[in-house]
């Protein structure tokens, strides 16, 4: 099985109701952004690790990573299927505003993805949403 214990398998007992995992958990990387950046690196690890296990997923799925703008502790990898707990499969987003933050570090990791990027305004602040357009189901609508 993976490092997560997730059942890849597409069986019944195998679905994602927004199944999502954070790596920096205590919010540590808020302290500085060389800390930050460490997590980054893992959560982007971790999502090119999930991509790769979701390859031999038969049904349909949606990855993405969102990426809190003021809060490490919310960067997270999320996986999301049709599922039994709700009809909110797939998951869209509207794509209509050109993502911007004043946080240059974290907007050169954005960049330096190289994935699609969704910005997300917060109560409280702006989410990234970063995603492979050839991966999965997208969740631009």
């Amino acid at each position: 099985m993976n490092e997560l214990d997730l059942d890849f398998s597409g069986g019944p007992n195998s679905w994602f109701d927004f199944w999502h995992t954070h790596v920096d958990w205590d919010g540590e990387g808020n302290k500085n952004f060389k800390i930050r950046l460490n997590y980054l690196q893992e959560l982007l690890k971790l999502y090119e690790n999930i991509k790769k296990e979701l390859n031999l997923y038969p049904n349909n799925y949606q990855i993405w990573i969102v990426i809190d703008e003021k809060d490490s502790s919310e960067d997270a990898v999320y996986i999301h299927t049709k599922n039994p707990n709700n009809e909110n499969f797939p998951l869209k987003i509207d794509n209509t505003k050109i993502w911007k933050t004043d946080n240059e570090d974290l907007s050169n990791f954005i960049l330096q993805t190289g994935l699609e990027i969704i910005e997300v305004e917060y109560y409280d602040g702006k989410g990234f949403y970063l995603f492979d357009k050839n991966i999965g189901e997208s969740i631009i609508n």
